[in-house]
């Protein structure tokens, strides 16, 4: 059996460090995923960098079903822009607005916290497997640029406005590095589930010539102990509600011939508008694949235009 720590990935320790480029646009930015799932509750810890200036960005957000906009939901402290750190240890991240980045083991376990405006964050991420590097665009490559996605668990506790919610769940962290540009040139999703330390999976999908259907780009499949990289298959949205996705599938192929069908029921979405020119709807999502339950997230993202087309569609379908 093959055991996923033992697939190369090309990665070590010192991919921990601060990356540097030499385009204005270089940024290097790192998430992780918490959630509450009983509660339809979700979460992100979620910053970025830029290593030439010393400019960081980023904070934590909390929400559920209460409220859906970054203005109304549980809690919101994502900022674009935060005072000059020069120098600052990617090992040991503290940014202004309090938010601290801890690596307590290179590339399996971290230390996440948060202490301001009403919310109490105390988290510790463990891996499950090695990172899975997504290396296949040439001009990225050219670039320096990487990308990486890595399945966890993250347990902790938030206190938010007084109340203590205990953290228990399956999480994806990720870490990219290299140019950020505004804008998003079509759609595309980030999805992701986990049932147990067996069973998971995670795709990278950009929408296509043909109305409401999304290509397969990148991701992988763990199941069995193999661990294979998803090759071909496309998502689909089954149901809106409103502007928003709330019934998904995903169909995939993995580089040894395994099929995928997941499907995916939303229950918390949040508007997100954290990158000029985009907008995702980030979602707590129930999945069914294999014939298990996981949880996981769907992460829509559309072009400006294209929200303003989805909102009016909705508009229009509501009673």
């Amino acid at each position: 059996m093959t055991r996923p720590s033992e697939q190369p990935v090309g990665l070590d320790a010192g991919d921990e460090a601060f990356h540097h480029g030499a385009d204005p646009y270089w940024r290097e930015s790192a998430w992780f995923h918490f959630s509450v799932p009983e509660r339809n509750l979700i979460g992100f810890v979620y910053f970025f960098y830029d290593p030439r200036t010393g400019v960081p960005g980023g904070g934590p957000a909390v929400w559920d079903p209460s409220g859906e906009e970054t203005y109304d939901c549980l809690f919101y402290d994502w900022r674009w822009l935060q005072p000059t750190v020069e120098h600052l240890d990617s090992t040991h991240v503290e940014l202004p607005n309090s938010l601290r980045h801890e690596v307590l083991d290179p590339m399996r376990r971290y230390r996440l916290s948060y202490s301001n405006l009403g919310l109490e964050l105390d988290l510790e991420w463990t891996a499950l497997m090695e990172p899975h590097e997504i290396r296949s665009d040439p001009l990225s490559i050219a670039s320096g640029a990487r990308h990486f996605d890595q399945p966890g668990r993250c347990t902790g506790s938030l206190v938010l406005h007084g109340e203590r919610i205990d953290v228990g769940c399956f999480s994806l962290r990720d870490r990219t590095w290299g140019p950020h540009r505004p804008g998003a040139t079509r759609p595309g999703d980030y999805l992701w589930a986990i049932t147990s330390p067996d069973s998971h999976w995670h795709a990278i999908t950009l929408a296509t010539d043909e109305p409401g259907v999304e290509s397969v780009r990148n991701g992988y499949l763990f199941r069995d102990g193999i661990l294979g990289d998803l090759v071909s298959g496309s998502r689909r949205v089954l149901e809106r509600r409103g502007d928003a996705p709330a019934r998904v599938v995903l169909d995939a192929v993995d580089e040894h011939g395994r099929e995928l069908r997941a499907i995916g029921e939303i229950r918390t979405v949040l508007r997100w508008f954290g990158w000029p020119g985009r907008l995702a709807y980030w979602t707590l999502t129930d999945w069914r694949w294999d014939g298990r339950q996981g949880w996981g997230e769907n992460q829509e993202f559309h072009p400006l235009a294209q929200v303003r087309a989805l909102r009016a569609a909705g508009q229009k379908g509501s009673p």
